[in-house]
């Protein structure tokens, strides 16, 4: 085995010894695995730290997390935990372990192994590396899959060619990595890949999973990437049919980030962002197709809202707002009742020309408090009750259509029009 030097925080370095000591004095070995190891020889140093050990992974948690003064979670089923350590972040610890599948899509049952097995039931070779924490063997890199040689020529390549029949999710993690680290899918690892999707393995796949991969694709730094590569290798159809990228969509792809960042800019808050990129994947559902989507991949009664307006609003309310003069209040009536992910879409698929004017209405509703309030409804004398919605949006429209110059105007208005 090989010792590496790596740019490690002292802290981390200080941990990494600790974790080595403790195996040591309990007659087990640890290593770090996974993530950690291979973003260290990417020069991108993580926070949160994989551990593997080979013994008792569950009570070696516990002893870290005494010695630490930290909180553990335990998951005993696959022999994991997490151990939380003031001051410094995670420790993922698990003891080594085999995986088998009892069918496509299913999670694994996992039995005692060794390191060396270990890391064969990982996805890629550039995640089944390890460096030993073992005090005589310090950071020195455990390699059996030529994991570093494939992160060095750029390539994201499978263990087996059962792997994406397995665990259909790597082929969106494959994408993932390909994406951001700038390394390309091998050629056999495609053509497994390839043959996972045509025999529709995805499909086995619970929906909360799915959900969550597509979440994770959606956090990338250029999402739109991952979303093309998705729709190259026929990925999208086998989750859902409402899901592919369009001709439309190839072309809203790449104005969604700067829309994210127009929103983020005029503090618009985008409570679900991931999803107006997800909005990008819709084939135009009608209603029952996207009641079907959102059942599939189990979405939340928020993300259920989002899928059900965006299919009714487009490309409807985008060609309403091209082909008419439409003024401020009139735009209001239209957008107001669709959530902040929904216009924030809409304003990416718009053109150029409707996305000026989207901006400009955007920048106008943030800017306009409105000037009547219930409360200078109450001080008029006016009985409370369902008129007041209908007076304040009438008093908002007027505002933002230009009708009053100022508050004072607005208020005369209401007491023209409403007090008798």
């Amino acid at each position: 085995m090989k010792t590496f030097k790596f740019k490690i925080p002292p802290k981390t370095t200080a941990l990494l010894k600790k974790i080595g000591q403790l195996a040591d004095e309990r007659g087990e070995a640890a290593y770090a695995v996974g993530g950690f190891v291979r973003d260290l020889f990417l020069r991108r140093p993580g926070v949160d730290i994989d551990i593997t050990v080979e013994g008792d992974g569950l009570t070696f948690a516990e002893k870290l997390a005494k010695i630490t003064g930290s909180e553990v979670e335990a998951f005993t089923r696959f022999g994991t935990s997490i151990v939380v350590i003031p001051g410094f972040g995670k420790v993922d610890v698990a003891t080594a372990r085999t995986e088998s599948y009892d069918h496509p899509g299913a999670l694994p049952s996992v039995k005692k192994g060794g390191i060396i097995q270990d890391l064969y039931r990982r996805d890629f070779t550039l995640n089944a590396m390890a460096l030993s924490l073992s005090p005589g063997y310090f950071l020195k890199l455990l390699d059996p899959f030529g994991g570093l040689g494939d992160l060095k020529r750029g390539r994201i390549r499978a263990l087996h060619p059962k792997s994406f029949e397995d665990d259909p999710t790597r082929l969106f993690r494959a994408v993932r990595f390909e994406q951001r680290f700038g390394k390309r899918i091998e050629e056999k690892t495609e053509r497994w890949l390839l043959s996972s999707v045509k025999g529709n393995y995805i499909q086995k796949v619970s929906g909360e999973r799915l959900r969550n991969e597509l979440r994770l694709i959606f956090q990338e730094p250029r999402p739109e990437k991952a979303v093309w590569r998705l729709d190259e290798l026929g990925v999208l159809p086998h989750i859902h049919s409402a899901l592919g990228v369009s001709a439309a969509a190839k072309k809203d792809l790449p104005h969604v980030a700067p829309a994210i960042g127009f929103f983020h800019k005029n503090k618009m808050v985008l409570e679900e962002e991931r999803m107006v990129w997800f909005q990008t994947l819709l084939l135009s559902p009608g209603e029952k197709e996207a009641a079907s989507l959102s059942k599939r991949l189990m979405l939340s009664r928020v993300e259920q809202n989002i899928v059900s307006q965006s299919a009714k609003a487009y490309p409807a309310f985008l060609k309403e707002l091209s082909e008419k003069d439409l003024t401020a209040s009139q735009m209001y009536k239209l957008l107001c009742p669709l959530r902040p992910e929904v216009q924030c879409f809409l304003m990416a698929a718009a053109s150029p020309l409707l996305r000026k004017k989207l901006a400009s209405y955007f920048v106008k509703i943030q800017k306009s408090v409105p000037w009547v309030r219930g409360k200078d409804l109450q001080t008029m004398g006016i009985p409370p009750g369902f008129r007041y919605s209908f007076i304040l949006l009438e008093a908002l429209n007027g505002q933002l259509d230009g009708k009053f110059k100022n508050r004072p105007q607005a208020l005369e208005w209401v007491k023209k029009t409403f007090v008798s």
